[in-house]
């Protein structure tokens, strides 16, 4: 190519030079190097939020089985009040299935509506034995 005097001009490549290239994978390694712990951190938080959130949902469901059993004066009817004497059967209150994973520790519920032994119910999240509370309430006797 010449320019209006006639000397050539050499055009310059297009693209990044090899050593571009590797700063820019450098810098986005380092980068993802420094954000992986905090990714493992929300992955351990969210887990622990599941469980709370399936175990408040357990002692609500209990909770609200306990007042439609109130309604009907402690008569066990389909949809209102189930019979409810162990912290296993909240699994039957719930609308949806525990996920896989997941499952509430037998225990017996005292006549007077609370579990034995503390007063909680437990949710086991079987890969790694974490446990959540809630209260278990009999009902429907």
């Amino acid at each position: 190519m010449f320019n209006t005097i006639g000397v050539t001009m050499q055009r310059r490549p297009r693209g990044f030079t090899l050593v571009e290239q590797l700063a820019a994978i450098t810098i986005a390694g380092t980068a993802s190097v420094a954000a992986l712990p905090a990714l493992v951190e929300f992955q351990a938080q969210a887990e622990q939020a599941t469980l709370a959130s399936l175990a408040a949902a357990a002692g609500s469901a209990m909770v609200l089985n306990q007042a439609g059993c109130l309604v009907t004066q402690q008569r066990p009817v389909p949809g209102k009040c189930e019979a409810v004497d162990d912290c296993r059967q909240v699994q039957g209150l719930l609308l949806v299935d525990l996920p896989a994973g997941y499952h509430v520790v037998a225990q017996p519920l005292a006549a007077d509506g609370l579990a034995r032994g503390g007063d909680t119910c437990r949710l086991l999240r079987e890969r790694d034995g974490a446990s959540a509370g809630f209260y278990g309430v009999a009902a429907g006797h």
